[in-house]
């Protein structure tokens, strides 16, 4: 009996280091999903060592107690780990050992939402206020609100502006994260949030928009966007009122609001 169970335990292990070192399961391809701001070639560029390697083992070896599912699902964890370290743009990586012979990489890049100023740079968010990028003001991206009324304390690459303490920027973050998700990139230049209780946007040339505190904040920047669609524009001159989240009401400049 305890013949045929060390037969099965060295079977079992002959099994396993032939599937360890079998060219069957080297790495020969890496496939990189397409990203706008990351080239394919600077994501190969942390797996082209594993190349010619056998897949299996590449997995254990980035595996860890603390990531030990990692193995079985045939993921690279510490390889992911380092690639979102090194990278703002991204918000999630998964690089996994497909046998017989592919490493493929799925990228998840984040949605830039809005910019703001820090001294002479300018930070670009997203819809977290993690800040992705820095731009000077000549090369700042077009299409982008750009928030004033906000001053953070620092910044760093991959890591939110907010730090719970200012309602401030919470509010712009709110704010800009709900109308990026609403489609609304391009609608307003600025969104001045200095008065916290009558926050406004500004479109150039001449439209100026009066939106209130940031309570119920989705259902103001819907109606926003739904007037806006029907022809409110920058070029409008006047001023467009959405305090009470009703009713969007339009006054031109140099007319009484009565």
């Amino acid at each position: 009996m305890l013949a045929a169970v060390a037969v099965l335990v060295l079977l079992v292990v002959a099994a396993l280091l032939v599937v360890f070192v079998s060219p069957l399961f080297a790495v020969r391809e890496i496939d990189v999903a397409e990203t706008e701001h990351i080239s394919e070639a600077e994501i190969a560029a942390y797996l082209e060592k594993y190349t010619g390697k056998n897949g299996l083992v590449t997995v254990l070896k980035n595996s860890s107690l603390r990531q030990r599912n990692s193995f079985f699902s045939l993921r690279l964890s510490k390889t992911e780990d380092e690639i979102l370290f090194d990278h703002a743009y991204l918000e999630a990586v998964t690089v996994k050992f497909e046998p017989k012979h592919t490493l493929r990489v799925e990228l998840t890049e984040r949605k830039a939402s809005f910019l703001t100023e820090y001294y002479d740079i300018f930070l670009l968010c997203d819809i977290h206020g993690i800040v992705l990028d820095t731009f000077t003001r000549e090369d700042m991206p077009a299409d982008m609100p750009l928030v004033k009324g906000i001053v953070p304390e620092g910044y760093k690459l991959g890591r939110s502006i907010s730090d719970g303490k200012d309602r401030n920027i919470d509010a712009a973050i709110k704010i800009c994260g709900l109308m990026t998700q609403l489609g609304m990139m391009g609608y307003v230049d600025i969104v001045d949030v200095s008065d916290y209780s009558s926050i406004r946007m500004f479109c150039a040339p001449s439209l100026t928009i009066i939106v209130g505190s940031p309570d119920d904040i989705g259902v103001r920047l819907s109606l926003l966007k739904g007037t806006m669609d029907s022809g409110v524009n920058g070029s409008s001159d006047g001023t467009l009122t959405l305090v009470d989240g009703k009713k969007a009401t339009f006054v031109k400049n140099g007319e009484r609001g009565d």
